[in-house]
């Protein structure tokens, strides 16, 4: 793995993009990347190396500090290696062990310094009060005292040397007052360094160099052209989660309130000269203009009574917390059983009053005016981006005409205060400020083409806004609102498109997008950019552990695995098994009586009461490792610690009363490494242990391995190893317990304790496994409201929507990830007793994913417990989720597509629609080949089985989900729909449906086609248009294009294309003296509300200033008549062509009668 790592370095022809390096636990994948780092470097590698992990003990200082020692070049390493770390943490160790001149002890800095000293106390304590105190000062330290003296400090720089930042480097590197502060901040030289090593917190956050303006680490200046090394790959993704969400919770800001500010700020304040001039150099030559912003920002707040404020009335009032959530629509989660929201404006009481209705209670109002609050929100999300982007292109040349008169050495004025600067001109709060300015700061854009965005959830994330009433705010309801703006996906990419990205994991290619990134979907942004590691790698790879492994196919290794609970006995009776039928059962007997304990618990606690069993029964078992998704605590009736201590105790002196062991539970916390250290410290003493502890807490990256002095009784599995490596010298544990894995997503039970983070967490689980095509967009909403409704109190669950959650492959799918790590935790060492122990449930192996695992190279104790699964799941078809992607591009699609056709148009969505377009008529159909290569296709094409014609769907009327039928029977696709109360009719999509066999009729027709590139046939390709593409675009472009060809021939007339955006669409073609053209391809039984299209249509030529309009059917039953209006002003021509695709000679000459 090292060359090739290196080869990945120096290749300077290979750009950006992700190598996912994975190998099994014991291999060595972290020193293999720092050996290929080390050689990197020492070969003058030019590009910045970071390497980044989850946890900041994992990082690989010292394995690089040795590679350095190791050539002679130990000096060197401290000049080149910087382990960037929070500014609260370097200051917490470096204060009082450096001397700071008694003029910057300032109030702020000694305030600062009693706070560490105390804190270092509290720290070394392990009463519970002790932790509760330090934890409150560690947070005073990070949030207030840290940066008001480092404000203070950065002042005082900035004064005295107003040169710039490397004036200031100077000093704190030369001048004896000033040293300190590199000890303090040791970013200061950040730049100098040609190895950064941080973990995921620390990229997600800022970096703080005091001599300059902090700046995100996620950012070009510290990723651009760099090497960026992820260890435990699969694990970042949680911690950037985490991050994302955290920055979310903390940018609440009122969503109308803050339309209403931008609106009042560009309506009634006149900027400075100095930035109108410089607005008006910016956007000359743009699509979007200052004026239309404010028009479109003046047309929302009046079609939307913005002038007044929005207040919830009736029962609302006394209704608990009610919702609106959106991704590409908006989903009502209202309480006391309300399913729609009804706005009225009010101008008597002047308000927006808010009712929250039954579906019945809205019926009956459904014919009275009303607001509708989604279409309202959905235009101030799309201005709100507009306006969002414009400023940051002022704000880029506002900062650009800035630094233009800056000496070099001076420092650069950032585009985000630049940013802030236009926002606060137009009296934006700080809060609005940082919510306006949070995808600047972010730096995540993702780069795509209008064609083709990015429609994934990754890529646009989720919204959530809250109806908050409060007496604070009596005659208003605040409309809270939150975003997940940015995703782990989306960040990752915007890794892998600046720098060389190494993935280092032995689970990273596991498909699950609950305990991995969305692989599929990195494969298909990165294209060739994503690469695993080479095949001949890969090979010697699985030849080194094979040959490490040998001793376990020679026997000299045995792996004993136990199921606890293979024979589904009661509890009752597993108690006796355990302790025999004596007082002892009955105790415990009792004691789970008392308890309450229902039968699942009752049962967890007889596997781990048996895990203990054969912990004394085994005596060459020293250190048991126990894990669990729950933690052990007193009292605790789920899992409670005394009951473990007392069990294991019985269990002792019936068992093996001469020994002597003792429980203890690790967990993650202020004093885990304390923990952990006092606990190897007694392994390597040779005392037994039996350890508690949880997945989560000694997951991806946790080392277990105790120091051995004797190896007495112990193999070594690679004699030939160095006597140093610490594989030769420690031992993992003897034996595991894998306790069943039970809530992979947040779970519902604990709603009543879930805090904002654990509802975002939640949506987006269920958001991931729709667009991998595991669940139904119908399904993942249901479930949306599940979490959402049980957030905010209520306790409804939809048993059949948590079936189909449960039979998500990504549940199992994570469910391995976390067997696979735990697994991991017995082989890290070469030292093995002859025996390794293994202890499970039914459970575990019933949900491992075997399909997954299959050919992939596994540890012996992995394999042995696969053999157990294989021998006891029933063997099954893997589910098709092609009907559920089908279903999700057609509903992201036609969400994406129905927005853009129904906006102002743009000389950039003219060339989409032209695009798409000529895309539909040369493809109605495509194969692999150019689905791989054409992002059109990629997008808005749906997979279909080359045996079908085509297929049958429904959608919502306002394109928020549409429905495939699962087969080509459209009598029972509807039944379906009406069993489900689906709104929508079959529509179908197909040749025939297309009647481009009949227009081809038409004599020259074909011929044109096929000298276009259009296609005369749709052939089987395996991905057809999308319904929107069909109904909205492909069907109107085969009207246009053949009305223009016929129109031509018979009539001599030449048609110009429309490219003026404020025209284009209005009509299809322009013709002579005024004349406008719209060819339509209506069926003779389309529903069509004809004097609504007349109005429409005289209306459009009323706007574009034209003579007359030509509305003009392609194909019509002969019994229709073409017709005119009165002022002769609107021409109709039911078909140009009859149905057997010869012309239709009598609305031929009625047409040329108004040429």
């Amino acid at each position: 793995m090292q060359s090739e790592l290196l080869d990945y370095f120096q290749n300077g022809h290979a750009g950006p993009g992700l190598l996912l390096a994975e190998a099994p636990t014991g291999y060595g994948k972290t020193y293999q990347a720092v050996q290929a780092i080390y050689a990197y470097l020492k070969g003058r590698g030019s590009k910045r190396v970071l390497f980044v992990t989850t946890l900041l003990k994992n990082l690989s200082a010292e394995d690089l500090r040795r590679a350095y020692e190791q050539d002679g070049r130990g000096d060197q390493f401290a000049k080149d290696v910087l382990v960037l770390r929070s500014a609260a943490d370097t200051v917490l160790d470096a204060i009082g062990q450096h001397e700071v001149p008694t003029s910057f002890q300032s109030d702020a800095y000694l305030a600062l310094e009693t706070a560490c000293r105390k804190y270092r106390h509290y720290r070394a304590q392990t009463g519970d009060a002790a932790v509760e105190l330090a934890r409150g000062l560690y947070d005073s330290i990070r949030t207030d005292l840290e940066p008001a003296f480092r404000r203070e400090l950065e002042s005082r720089l900035h004064k005295k040397f107003p040169e710039g930042a490397q004036a200031r480097r100077t000093a704190i590197r030369n001048r004896k007052e000033y040293q300190w502060i590199a000890a303090f901040y040791p970013a200061v030289f950040w730049s100098e360094y040609k190895v950064l090593l941080l973990s995921v917190k620390k990229l997600m956050a800022r970096n703080i160099t005091i001599v300059e303006p902090s700046f995100d680490c996620l950012s070009d200046r510290m990723l651009e052209g760099s090497i960026l090394c992820l260890d435990e790959f699969d694990a970042t993704r949680a911690d950037i989660l985490d991050s994302l969400i955290e920055r979310s919770l903390n940018l609440r800001a009122d969503y109308l309130q803050l339309f209403v500010q931008v609106y009042k700020g560009i309506r009634m304040h006149q900027a400075s000269r100095e930035l109108t001039v410089l607005r008006k150099k910016y956007e000359a030559g743009r699509t979007t203009t200052w004026q239309d912003l404010l028009d479109q920002a003046e047309a929302i707040y009046q079609d939307g009574a913005l002038q007044y404020s929005m207040k919830t009335v009736g029962d609302a009032l006394a209704q608990g917390r009610n919702f609106l959530f959106h991704d590409i629509s908006y989903l009502t989660v209202l309480d006391a059983g309300r399913t729609h929201i009804r706005a009225v404006r009010n101008d008597d009481q002047a308000q927006v009053q808010v009712y929250f209705d039954t579906a019945e209670e809205y019926q009956a109002h459904k014919d009275e005016p009303k607001l509708v609050l989604q279409t309202i929100l959905r235009h101030i999300h799309g201005f709100l981006l507009r306006f969002q982007r414009y400023v940051y292109g002022w704000a880029d040349a506002y900062a650009r005409q800035i630094n233009a008169g800056k000496r070099r050495e001076e420092d650069l004025y950032p585009v985000t205060a630049a940013a802030e600067s236009i926002f606060r001109e137009y009296g934006l709060t700080p809060e609005q400020i940082r919510l306006m300015t949070a995808e600047l700061k972010d730096g995540t854009g993702t780069p795509h083409t209008l064609t083709a965005p990015d429609l994934s959830f990754y890529e646009t994330g989720f919204r959530l806004f809250e109806f908050i009433d409060d007496d604070r705010h009596r005659t208003q309801t605040h409309l809270n609102y939150l975003q997940l703006q940015n995703t782990p996906e989306k960040v990752l990419l915007y890794l892998c498109r600046r720098a060389k990205v190494v993935g280092l994991s032995a689970t990273g290619g596991l498909p699950t997008v609950l305990g991995n990134y969305d692989l599929r979907y990195l494969r298909e942004q990165l294209g060739g950019r994503f690469k695993v590691l080479s095949t001949d790698t890969q090979e010697k790879i699985r030849r080194e552990m094979e040959n490490l492994w040998t001793p376990y196919r020679d026997g000299r290794v045995q792996v004993d695995l136990t199921v606890v609970d293979r024979q589904a006995l009661p509890w009752q009776q597993r108690l006796q098994e355990i302790f025999g039928a004596g007082a002892d059962a009955r105790l415990y007997e009792q004691r789970f009586i008392v308890m309450g304990l229902p039968e699942y618990q009752s049962q967890r606690y007889c596997n781990l009461f048996a895990a203990m069993k054969a912990f004394w029964l085994h005596r060459d078992i020293r250190a048991f490792l126990c894990l669990n998704q729950l933690l052990p605590s007193p009292g605790k009736r789920d899992l409670d610690e005394k009951l473990l201590h007392d069990a294991l105790e019985t269990l002792r002196v019936l068992f093996a009363p001469e020994d002597q062991g003792e429980l203890v539970v690790l967990r993650s916390g202020e004093h885990f490494d304390e923990a952990k250290g006092a606990l190897m410290q007694g392994l390597a003493a040779g005392e037994r242990r039996f350890i508690f502890s949880s997945y989560q807490t000694l997951g991806a990256g946790q080392n277990l391995q105790y120091p051995v002095d004797k190896r007495t009784d112990l193999l070594c599995l690679k004699e030939d190893a160095d006597p140093s490596d610490s594989r030769m010298t420690h031992k993992d544990v003897d034996a595991l317990y894998l306790g069943d894995i039970t809530h992979v997503t947040v779970n519902l039970q604990e709603a009543d304790h879930w805090q904002g983070t654990d509802l975002m967490r939640y949506c987006f689980q269920m958001e991931c496994l729709y667009q991998n095509d595991e669940i139904s967009r119908r399904t993942m909403q249901t479930l949306l409201k599940n979490g959402i409704g049980h957030f905010s109190g209520k306790r409804e669950i939809d048993a059949a929507a948590q079936a189909q959650l449960k039979r998500c492959p990504s549940l199992s799918g994570r469910i391995t990830r976390d067997v696979v790590q735990a697994v991991g935790r017995m082989g890290r060492t070469f030292l093995k007793r002859p025996v390794v122990y293994l202890f499970t449930t039914m459970q575990v192996l019933q949900n491992l994913d075997l399909d997954c695992l299959h050919q992939r190279l596994l540890a012996p104790e992995m394999e042995a417990l696969v053999r157990a699964g294989r021998a006891l799941q029933a063997a099954g078809h893997p589910a098709d989720r092609r009907h559920l992607e089908a279903e999700r591009i057609a509903t992201c699609g036609n969400a994406y597509l129905m927005r853009m056709l129904s906006a102002s148009w743009t000389a950039e969505s003219i060339a989409l629609w032209k695009q798409l377009r000529q895309t539909v008529l040369c493809h109605p159909r495509a194969d692999e080949t150019l689905h791989g290569t054409d992002p059109v296709i990629r997008s808005y094409y749906l997979p279909i089985s080359s045996a079908q014609p085509g297929y049958f769907y429904a959608q919502k009327g306002d394109f928020s989900e549409v429905r495939l039928a699962p087969g080509a029977n459209k009598a029972a696709f509807a039944a379906v729909l009406r069993k489900e109360h689906f709104s929508g009719e079959p529509s179908e999509v197909s040749l025939a449906e297309s009647r481009l066999p009949i227009l081809l009729r038409y004599p020259g027709l074909q011929e044109h086609f096929e000298e276009q590139g259009w296609a005369t046939d749709f052939g089987d390709g395996p991905y057809m248009m999308s319904p929107v593409l069909f109904q909205n675009i492909y069907k109107g472009a085969l009207g246009e294009v053949a009305g223009a060809y016929i129109l031509r021939k018979e009539l001599g007339l030449e048609l110009q294309e429309i490219d003026d955006p404020a025209s284009f669409e209005q009509f299809d073609f322009a013709g002579p003296d005024g004349l406008w053209f719209d060819f339509k391809h209506w069926k003779s039984g389309t529903r069509q509300d004809e004097d609504a299209v007349r109005r429409k249509t005289l209306d459009k030529l009323a706007g574009v200033g034209g003579r007359r309009a030509f509305l003009i059917n392609l194909i019509a039953e002969p019994t229709f008549q073409p017709s005119c209006t009165r002022d002769e002003r609107l021409v109709e021509i039911p078909g140009l062509l009859l149905p057997d695709g010869t012309v239709n000679r009598q609305a031929m000459q009625y047409l040329g009668r108004y040429l």
